[in-house]
């Protein structure tokens, strides 16, 4: 009997040890006019290359429509801003200019990723900056950007039992 109450014990405190990983959050999808918006973005961020003051607010303004708390629009903002200053005069060809638009849409869009998602579009955003030429610390804060901007917009949080 005492065996029996030591094994189940023991068998308890492993599955609560082990918990649940976190489950992934559903990515935005691109409905009704998020297209024509990802395009603005396509074109603000190639005029944002040639250093134009205007295009970088352009960009933000153009960012901040899929947020909508005031701590996601100035983390947004932010992200916007130092994204900005790091393209400045940088030549991106059409497929980095679209899968840098589709990247930061994703940030300031998505409302529901895990914890592992938010780190995979910090690598993708790492990445994608230092293949455009970018240094890696830039790149590291742009990263850092994007975590901000999701801790200010995300609504799903990690629960007690879940790991990462």
């Amino acid at each position: 009997m005492r065996l029996r109450i030591v094994h189940v014990l023991l068998l308890a405190a492993a599955v609560s040890l082990a918990g649940c990983r976190q489950g992934d959050g559903e990515p935005p999808a691109k409905t009704g006019d998020v297209p024509n918006r990802l395009a603005d973005l396509r074109r603000d961020l190639e005029s944002v290359t040639s250093k134009d003051p205007q295009r970088s607010q352009d960009l933000a303004d153009d960012l901040v429509v899929f947020t909508e708390e005031p701590e996601g629009i100035a983390a947004t903002r932010a992200l916007s801003t130092t994204i900005s200053s790091m393209l400045a005069k940088r030549s991106l060809n059409e497929d980095a200019l679209t899968r840098l638009a589709t990247l930061l849409w994703t940030v300031a869009a998505a409302h529901d990723l895990s914890e592992r998602q938010v780190d995979a579009l910090k690598d993708d955003m790492r990445g994608l900056l230092t293949s455009v030429g970018v240094s890696q610390q830039d790149a590291n804060l742009a990263a850092g950007r994007v975590g901000d901007v999701q801790k200010a917009v995300t609504l799903r949080s990690r629960r007690w039992y879940e790991r990462y």
